[in-house]
């Protein structure tokens, strides 16, 4: 989809200060020291007792609102984007972040599309600006805490490992520093049974008191049959490079027009394999190097990495960053920003 006059007006992230590096998840017995050499992530954060996915995530919106310097009033839209559990059971996360944040009676969503929620919210706030007929705002937030004994941070799924933190960002239709050039989401539901499993339903969650297990769930989908997993690697790279194509498309842009490209902090091997090599992205455009230092944190790796990309690396007028996500479902979504000028903070 291409868009015309949605800009980003502000950003924040909320990163705990614990520290807790691959050395201590290997010397605790977390995490096998082989596997910790294949995934690259060299620490992740953890956050404190209070410090819950939405208590985070509303840190981070609070920073966000005050950088964009809109009036409450044209926040009709707050989007919270989580994987894991946000601290309290049968309770509307996304309300309390907009209680945290800019009020109003607007509507208050949560989205959970996993690793690629924080980009569907994007998506779906520029919609939700597009459609209205008067200028406003929309606040996109992502948090997840990884907690034991639920989630075991480092061995709760194959080759990843999960830090805490939260993103926002402020999408409006007033201006901003960067303009929403084009996004692209493409869902692919025959892939759904990938993290589902084949181990039956459960009755509620934590049901049987032990930590989730996603690399159990992905192994017994993958090679129920010869050749599974090969089929699924295959088909998830073509949904990969088709939807980037359709976002650079609709931007007029190509990948090596992009200055920076921001993706999940996941496994070395498969940013390699996945980006490097199938995409063709130049590794020295992205946040991999820094997002080593923080892991995979759920929803919010694309906007928390965009956030460091303007605090840390420079844009200037013209650069183009390219995101992409990709969340169990499946679904990828890309997005295209053009800077137009360096925020002041």
């Amino acid at each position: 989809m291409r868009w015309n006059d949605i800009y980003v007006a502000g950003l924040g992230a909320h990163l705990p200060q614990q520290e807790h590096t691959v050395e201590q998840a290997v010397a605790e017995g977390r995490c096998d020291a082989e596997e910790a050499r294949a995934n690259g992530i060299r620490a992740v954060r953890v956050a404190g007792p209070d410090e819950t996915g939405p208590v985070m995530a509303a840190a981070a919106g609070r920073q966000a609102v005050a950088r964009a310097g809109l009036p409450d009033g044209d926040y009709g839209l707050v989007l919270h984007a989580c994987m894991g559990h946000q601290g309290q059971d049968f309770w509307t996360p996304a309300h309390y972040v907009q209680q945290e944040t800019v009020g109003g009676t607007g509507m208050a969503v949560e989205i959970r599309q996993g690793s690629n929620g924080g980009l569907t919210g994007v998506e779906l706030a520029a919609a939700h600006l597009a459609g209205r007929g008067r200028p406003g705002a929309a606040l996109v937030t992502t948090g997840d805490a990884f907690r034991m004994p639920y989630f075991d941070r480092w061995g709760s799924d194959s080759q990843q490992a999960y830090g805490d933190g939260a993103g926002a960002l402020v999408l409006s239709s007033r201006g901003g520093f960067a303009r929403l050039r084009s996004t692209a989401s493409l869902s692919d539901s025959s892939l759904e049974p990938v993290y589902r499993g084949a181990t039956g339903w459960t009755d509620a969650p934590f049901a049987d008191g032990s930590p989730v297990d996603l690399g159990a769930r992905k192994e017994a989908y993958l090679l129920r049959d010869e050749g599974g997993y090969d089929r699924v690697i295959r088909q998830l790279t073509k949904n990969a490079s088709e939807v980037l194509q359709t976002a650079l498309d609709d931007a007029d842009a190509s990948l090596s027009d992009a200055r920076f490209f921001v993706h999940a902090n996941i496994a070395e091997s498969i940013v390699r394999f996945s980006f490097h090599e199938q995409l063709g992205v130049d590794p020295a455009t992205t946040t991999y190097d820094w997002g080593r230092d923080y892991g995979h944190m759920g929803a919010g790796d694309q906007i928390i990495g965009i956030d460091h990309v303007v605090e840390a690396r420079s844009p200037q007028s013209g650069d183009l960053l390219v995101t992409m996500g990709v969340g169990v479902g499946f679904m990828w979504t890309v997005a295209v920003l053009e800077f137009l000028e360096t925020p002041q903070w």
